[in-house]
């Protein structure tokens, strides 16, 4: 592949922005919905492990398009073709800015209140998918975009496991997950959603101390991993909270019964020690709050899709009567209308509506909801469409 190559005769390829076993990540342009994407593109080098990871592409297009949650990654696309005589499959993602965890570590570890709140990130996104029902399997900082601001998204969902046994792809025998940041039980095939906790531990620790938990050779590792405990967070950095070394070592416990309960309660515990540690002087970024609108479209507008313009208005408690608790005085406010509420600001943006959209249909917009606060990314506009002759 190479710059300018045009995917499936729509995607065209830009640059590349990342490589792996698998193949490239390519920046590239889709011109049905004019907008920058991400393609992984997997080219056929004829073996049985290149079967595996088609599978691996299908499986993470299945399970990730699945999940609709901001710091888990959307994928567009999935699709498989021949260029040039040669097979490919690819992927199709948002293009996240920034880079990648593992990246961002080069330069040095991050202020705790920063390494607090990208790990929070992980955690919540490990929420949602837990609550699906899957288990990551792979959570390391190479699989966590990370922007200037913290805010950070988990990617590569390829070697999930779900209750479904139709996308389980395990191979018996073979290490499923990169073993530096492995549960004890996975390296015996035993995965939860308390494994992820596990990683989620090691990459907090690495973060925190700009150093991994365990090192060595994969057989040391597993050693390690099975038997040994890592050193205590504060001989690596005493400037840590104590309560964050606890979160570690709970983390980071051998049996998985003494992990906490969920990543829910492991965000709780993120967001609780940041603000009672951090929280006067540094509070971390905060994603804005998630905003819902409608647009009215002809049909032709909705069959070929169409720039709009859409106003926003952000509103803030009335100052004559919200603040005085009393519900008769609301009511009969003359400034508010009785609403308690009023605009404090208004905005007019035009947003792309794609092609081939359906009357009802609920369209995502990233980042054109309420702005976040210290940093944080706006959150996300969900526009309702409605087709009218």
């Amino acid at each position: 592949m190479q710059a300018g190559t045009v995917l499936d005769g729509r995607y065209r390829l830009i640059e590349p922005v990342g490589a792996g076993g698998f193949g490239q990540v390519w920046r590239a342009h889709d011109p049905r919905v004019d907008r920058l994407v991400a393609v992984k593109v997997l080219t056929s080098d004829g073996s049985a492990d290149h079967d595996r990871q088609v599978a691996r592409f299908a499986r993470e297009a299945a399970v990730a398009g699945g999940l609709d949650h901001p710091h888990i990654v959307t994928v567009h696309d999935f699709g498989s073709a021949v260029h040039h005589g040669r097979p490919y499959a690819y992927l199709v993602m948002q293009l996240l800015p920034g880079k990648s965890l593992s990246a961002a570590l080069e330069a040095g570890r991050p202020p705790l209140p920063t390494a607090l709140y990208t790990a929070s990130c992980v955690a919540d996104a490990l929420d949602a998918a837990h609550e699906a029902g899957l288990t990551h399997r792979d959570i390391k900082p190479s699989n966590i975009m990370v922007r200037d601001n913290g805010e950070a998204t988990v990617v590569d969902f390829g070697i999930t496991k779900g209750s479904d046994a139709r996308h389980d792809i395990t191979t018996t025998g073979v290490l499923i997950g990169t073993p530096a940041y492995m549960a004890p039980e996975a390296l015996s095939g035993s995965f939860d959603h308390r494994s992820d906790l596990y990683s989620l531990g090691c990459v907090l620790f690495e973060a925190v101390t700009g150093r991994r938990p365990f090192t060595g050779t994969s057989w040391q590792l597993i050693n390690q991993h099975l038997k040994e405990p890592p050193a205590p967070l504060r001989t690596l950095r005493p400037d840590a909270p104590v309560e964050l070394e606890r979160l570690v070592d709970r983390l980071l416990a051998k049996d998985p019964a003494q992990r906490p309960d969920s990543a829910d309660e492991v965000y709780d515990l993120l967001e609780e020690i940041n603000d009672r540690c951090f929280g006067a002087t540094s509070p971390i970024p905060s994603r804005g709050a998630d905003v819902t609108s409608e647009v009215h479209l002809r049909p032709n507008e909705a069959t070929d899709g169409a720039v709009v313009p859409m106003r926003m208005t952000a509103h803030e408690n009335c100052p004559a009567c919200a603040t005085t608790g009393d519900e008769t005085r609301v009511l009969d406010c003359a400034v508010c209308r009785g609403e308690g509420r009023v605009a404090s600001k208004r905005r007019t943006f035009k947003v792309r509506i794609p092609a081939g959209v359906r009357n009802g249909q609920k369209i995502r917009l990233r980042e054109f909801g309420a702005p976040g606060k210290h940093g944080g990314a706006p959150g996300d506009l969900y526009v309702t469409v409605h087709v009218t002759d």
